[in-house]
Parts: C-alpha cells; sequence; structure tokens
C-alpha cells in the first residue's frame, strides 16, 4: 500500500514563504531587543567609603620652640636679689620659694603649675597667680628634651629618664640635678619651680616671658 500524501506545488510554495517570514520576523525581534540594551550608557559606580576619618584625639604637645604656658605663685617683685632674698629670710613661711629672674627683676614664686585649674593659693595668703609663657632654647649641661619632658609632667617622681648615648655627662647632671629637687619636695608644682629656676638662670635654656 503507498501511504506518501501528495501535495500540490502551491501548497509547498506557501509553506516555504511562510517559514522564510517567520524567519525574518524572528530576527527582525531579536535585532531590535539587541539595539534597544546595548545603546543604553551604564550608571557610573559609586566609591563607598569603608572607614571614616581618623577622630582619635592626640595629647597636644607644644613644639620645639614654643612658648609653654604656665602659672606661678607670686609672693613679690623687688629690683634686687639681695632685697628679694632678704625679704624670703624675713618670711619662715617663704622657704621653699625661689628667685627668679626676668629682666632686671626678681621674682619671688611659690609654685609653678601647668594649668590654671591646678592654682591653689591658700586663704590670708599675701600671694597671687601669674601667668608666664615659658619657651625652650639649648641647654649646656643637660638635654633639653629631658628637662622640657620633666616640666611638662604632671608628677615629677615618676618621670623616666631616657638613656642617652652621645652625651653621658649631660644625662647625669640632669638626673642628679632632679633627684635632688625631688628629694626636698613631693609636691610637683614645687619642684617644678626649682627646676625652672635653675634652667632658666644657672644653666639658662628656658627664657621665661610675661
Amino acid at each position: 500500500m503507498n501511504f506518501r500524501k501528495s501535495y500540490s506545488k502551491f501548497t509547498v510554495i506557501r509553506a516555504m514563504v511562510q517559514g522564510v517570514a517567520i524567519g525574518l520576523a524572528a530576527v527582525l525581534v531579536i535585532g531590535l531587543t539587541i539595539f534597544s540594551t546595548g545603546g543604553k550608557d551604564a550608571k557610573p559606580s559609586k566609591t563607598v567609603a569603608t572607614s571614616g576619618p581618623n577622630t582619635e584625639e592626640s595629647e597636644e604637645k607644644p613644639a620645639d620652640g614654643t612658648a609653654i604656658p604656665m602659672y606661678v605663685k607670686q609672693h613679690g617683685v623687688f629690683s634686687s636679689e639681695e632685697t628679694a632674698t632678704e625679704f624670703i629670710t624675713s618670711n619662715p613661711a617663704l622657704a621653699n620659694t625661689a628667685i627668679i629672674q626676668v629682666g632686671d627683676q626678681f621674682y619671688i614664686w611659690g609654685a609653678v603649675w601647668l594649668k590654671e585649674s591646678q592654682v591653689v593659693l591658700k586663704e590670708g595668703e599675701d600671694a597671687f597667680k601669674k601667668k608666664i609663657q615659658v619657651t625652650p632654647g639649648t641647654c649646656k649641661t643637660a638635654d633639653i628634651n629631658e628637662v622640657k619632658k620633666a616640666l611638662l609632667a604632671e608628677d615629677l617622681s615618676k618621670i623616666k629618664l631616657s638613656k642617652a648615648k652621645d652625651d653621658a655627662k649631660k644625662e647625669s647632671d640632669f638626673e642628679k640635678k632632679l633627684t635632688a629637687i625631688t628629694a626636698f619636695t613631693k609636691d610637683s608644682s614645687i619642684a617644678r619651680l626649682h627646676l625652672l629656676s635653675h634652667y632658666s638662670s644657672q644653666d639658662p635654656c628656658f627664657k621665661i616671658q610675661f
């Protein structure tokens, strides 16, 4: 038996035309899709910060050569060292004070503080607070950085000196001076006073101004 189905010539041609039309339509749709999506500009990428600014506070320290503000307890001022010495001798309460020369005047100070809030004036005491500026320079018998560190220390009895490699004698001189002062008094404001007195007069590596 012959099951082959015969088609007319017209039917075959129509099927071919339909196939070509469907293929062209598919290609056109795909082409339009690619064109419409490929022509758009890409959005710029954003940079996201992974860490914020460093907000950690550091302790502010005066730079080399910068004037350091301090506060002193002043008991009097005289035109000569002799009269200042006589005044101290006649007042036993001033035994721990120091005479410091600034310009042509001789000042009697009883303490030196780093902050105004640290100033202590006893009731009825014949003294007043005075602000000064201390500017570091160059020391002859000590390391200026070691002296400066001691002056700015809250507790001079806990000062740890750096071991100098280039000049052991300077280190030894300053260490002896600091040891003697802290043995004389445990009050850092008084110890700082006598340290400043020595290194602004006998070894004038600090300049005092008002």
